[in-house]
């Protein structure tokens, strides 16, 4: 003779085993949207509460140093009086998704260069503050057209500084950027004002990722006024990386 058995309590052990495992997927799946659209910053970067954040280099440090003496090749002359680091993740955010694409549109080939900026008449913080950083749109009509203008040479972006005026001896103080800026496959052309985007590039993409029939070049390059000098037509393709003030 069989008696039946019957487990007490065991539907409610599956019950909170099911619970368990679904509370762990939820919060897998919480997890991985929290770091969607993450991207890793540079080292030397420090920690933030804020999206857009500026920290003031020692002059002791060697990130100092690498910018300082970038900057004093072409400006021997030139006190530095501060330097701050920017630390904006919404633009930075941006410049690396850019930096991807061209990545895969080259087939590695950023060419990523540190280069010179003057903000002429406009205030940097209104560019390391804001949502598009540098925008071509309030550019000048320059010998490139209408882009972001980047040069190798301080003393070239220093003809653009911006200058205020110090209130102690009304001296002036000048404020350039050091950026980074994805020149990628660059155009080496004449002075062009017409110029509106980079040239078309003959035979499309020859990446082995992207394959495209139309492509254009990622950034024009030229010399003028004793420095070479890149331009780019996109804004995602530079960023503010440190904010020069020098008398």
């Amino acid at each position: 003779m069989q008696v039946p058995m019957r487990m007490e309590g065991f539907e409610h052990l599956v019950h909170k085993a099911a619970t368990e495992i679904q509370a762990e997927i939820i919060q897998l799946i919480q997890s991985s949207r929290s770091g969607a659209g993450k991207v890793s910053v540079p080292p030397e970067w420090q920690d933030q509460t804020e999206t857009v954040e500026v920290f003031k280099l020692q002059s002791s440090s060697q990130e100092w140093t690498v910018v300082s003496s970038k900057f004093s090749a072409t400006m021997p002359h030139a006190k530095i009086t501060k330097i701050l680091r920017i630390q904006n993740q919404w633009l930075w955010e941006k410049y690396v998704q850019e930096k991807s694409r061209i990545n895969q549109k080259n087939d590695g080939g950023v060419n990523e260069m540190e280069l010179f900026h003057g903000t002429r008449t406009n205030t940097p913080e209104k560019i390391y503050n804001s949502e598009e950083g540098f925008d071509m749109r309030y550019s000048s009509q320059g010998m490139w057209g209408m882009a972001n203008y980047f040069a190798v040479n301080a003393s070239y972006s220093a003809m653009y500084a911006y200058a205020s005026i110090s209130q102690l001896g009304g001296s002036s103080r000048k404020k350039i950027f050091l950026a980074k800026v994805l020149t990628g496959d660059s155009y080496e052309c004449a002075p062009d004002k017409t110029l509106r985007m980079p040239p078309q590039k003959l035979g499309g993409s020859t990446s082995s990722e992207v394959q495209l029939k139309q492509v254009h070049y990622d950034s024009v390059n030229g010399y003028t006024r004793g420095s070479q000098v890149y331009m780019t037509y996109s804004n995602n393709r530079a960023y503010p990386a440190y904010l020069i003030s020098y008398v």
